[in-house]
């Protein structure tokens, strides 16, 4: 079977990607720092958490007020929501509001505008303004009889986020840095959560021309086990659970 263009594409970038085996590392990139590289990497995990994290929990909510019956709590208890109770509108309400629950979409999305206002200088305020704006849509939901429109709300202020820092991130080694933290949160949940595992090549091959031109190291045998594993000719068909959470592991270990 012939190679797909995207693993050729994504292999071809590898042979020029920086092997760094250490966890530490000293110094700049280029103009920022290492903790600013760690806010810009995590706010755009952050927020794409909360935006394909709630996708999928109000997937789950819609197919379990069709029927309570069976798993319907389903892969959330893979993100950690693993509550005991037996309703459905208890559970899912503590899935998107409870900021206790470290895996609560208002607790990543929190995580997202902390990570902005240490960043205020790199992205500029009018990037910060969209994350507030869904911070404040998501409490604006909790307290709502309607809670699903301002849950749209919120995936309108994350997609609004994400053309701001496009237009307005002038640094272009900041902006990469942030769609990369993206592409790393959208492979690691889409494996966890078993979903949308068709797009996992096309998410690889978007790390794959962004990941060399950050300056930031990273391990170069994770990400080539990321390759090989999504663009195997059986994948996401011969995809069992003993591969993906392997697969689990290399993505982890790209940014150390």
């Amino acid at each position: 079977m012939a190679e797909r263009p995207y693993a050729i594409r994504a292999r071809s970038r590898l042979q020029r990607c920086q092997f760094v085996p250490r966890r530490g590392v000293q110094g700049h990139m280029g103009s920022l720092s290492i903790e600013k590289v760690d806010h810009l990497l995590w706010l755009g995990r952050y927020v794409e958490r909360t935006y394909t994290t709630m996708r999928f929990i109000i997937s789950t909510y819609d197919a379990a007020l069709d029927s309570t019956e069976g798993n319907w709590k389903g892969q959330l208890e893979e993100l950690g929501f693993n509550e005991k109770t037996d309703d459905p509108i208890e559970f899912f309400n503590d899935c998107l509001f409870n900021k206790a629950n470290t895996s609560s979409i208002a607790h990543a999305m929190d995580a997202a505008y902390g990570n902005a206002v240490t960043l205020r200088d790199v992205i500029g305020t009018e990037s910060i303004a969209y994350v507030q704006m869904a911070v404040n849509s998501i409490e604006a939901a909790e307290a709502s009889d309607a809670p699903l429109l301002d849950l749209q709300l919120v995936f309108d202020d994350i997609m609004a986020f994400k053309g701001c820092v496009d237009d307005y991130v002038a640094d272009d080694a900041a902006r990469n840095i942030i769609k990369c933290g993206i592409s790393i949160e959208r492979l690691d949940l889409y494996t966890r959560l078993a979903y949308h595992l068709d797009r996992l090549p096309q998410e690889t091959h978007k790390l794959a021309s962004r990941i060399d031109r950050i300056g930031v190291p990273y391990d170069k045998a994770h990400f080539k086990a990321v390759v090989d594993a999504v663009f195997a000719p059986d994948f996401p068909e011969g995809a069992t659970y003993e591969k993906l959470g392997a697969l689990l592991v290399h993505i982890a270990g790209i940014f150390r």
